[in-house]
């Protein structure tokens, strides 16, 4: 199986986070193995493709009520938001684990150009949020002619 190398030029923008990392970078996220700083469990993992002539956002946010989402498109900007609420079925006996997370969560991605939000569309299934965000206009690649 070959490994892709991926040149992304997406850029999480979440406020706290950006604070927080201009101080202390990294000391706030959790290690995992390597040292890396592992994701954070409340926040929908991403996947973000640039294509021809638009960008695809898919967002793993299993558990998420559909009705319970706000997406919002801006410019070169998405926001993606919404709660994971708590079952409400008291479970008898002790946990072992607990790592299913709940509550609300955020994303803001900037894109590395602009969309036409009023042509975006969205999907869920199967726990993965998809979004199809044409590029503007003036994002498209076009093919000039030599004369």
């Amino acid at each position: 199986m070959s490994q892709e190398t991926v040149n992304a030029p997406v850029q999480v923008l979440d406020p706290m986070e950006q604070i927080f990392d201009a101080v202390l970078p990294g000391f706030f996220r959790p290690l995992q193995g390597g040292g890396a700083a592992a994701p954070r469990p409340n926040i929908a993992h991403l996947d973000v493709i640039d294509r021809d002539n638009e960008i695809v956002v898919k967002a793993e946010i299993a558990g998420v009520d559909k009705d319970k989402l706000d997406i919002q498109v801006h410019g070169n900007q998405v926001y993606i938001s919404g709660t994971k609420e708590e079952e409400q079925s008291k479970e008898e006996g002790k946990y072992i684990y607990r790592e299913r997370r709940y509550g609300n969560f955020a994303r803001t991605i900037q894109l590395p150009v602009d969309v036409d939000a009023s042509q975006s569309k969205a999907s869920y299934k199967d726990g993965v949020l998809e979004l199809i965000l044409p590029k503007a206009e003036s994002a498209k690649r076009r093919r000039i002619a030599v004369e």
